[in-house]
């Protein structure tokens, strides 16, 4: 019975994700907001969404990956907790423009996710590298939904990436 009931959980909590997630190219539910999201030349989705109060003390941030109308592929931190705990931030100036940046680590794994613009181009998605090495990026394809930002990454009190002037927009 317990072992019925255990799985009839799962089974519901992982319907909250099909079910719950917005149908306009986010993996964010409807009681969350949009901090960045696209879909990808992969036909993936690329989401961080937040809680709808976010403070430099409250809220949480949570980087999802996967595909509209079904369980993400990745997410994290799979805990609700704030931002400072699991992310960087960076911002690098370019000629005509700049980018913006959120980082975690998991394991050997870090994870960009990027917006940038400069003269003549502008790009957005994730870059994954893995031991320090690029391992893979995936860039956004279309709309997108970005406040990634120095206002964001101030109200957040986010601590800067002490790697920043390695980054550079792929």
């Amino acid at each position: 019975m317990i072992r019925l009931l255990f799985f009839t959980f799962i089974f519901l909590a992982n319907l909250h994700y099909v079910f719950a997630a917005s149908t306009g190219g986010s993996l964010c539910f409807s009681d969350e907001d949009i901090v960045f999201s696209c879909g990808t030349t992969n036909g993936k989705i690329i989401s961080l969404c937040s809680s709808f109060k976010v403070t430099a003390s409250d809220g949480f941030l949570q980087y999802r990956f996967g595909s509209v109308g079904d369980i993400p592929e990745f997410i994290f931190p799979k805990v609700m907790r704030h931002p400072k705990e699991f992310f960087l931030s960076g911002t690098i100036p370019y000629s005509g423009g700049g980018a913006s940046y959120l980082k975690f680590i998991r394991g050997d794994y870090s994870y960009t996710v990027f917006t940038g613009i400069g003269k003549g181009w502008e790009k957005e998605g994730v870059v994954v590298n893995k031991t320090g090495k690029e391992y893979s990026t995936i860039l956004c394809a279309g709309p997108i939904i970005s406040e990634l930002g120095p206002a964001l990454f101030e109200k957040l009190e986010l601590k800067k990436d002490p790697n920043e002037p390695e980054f550079d927009v792929p």
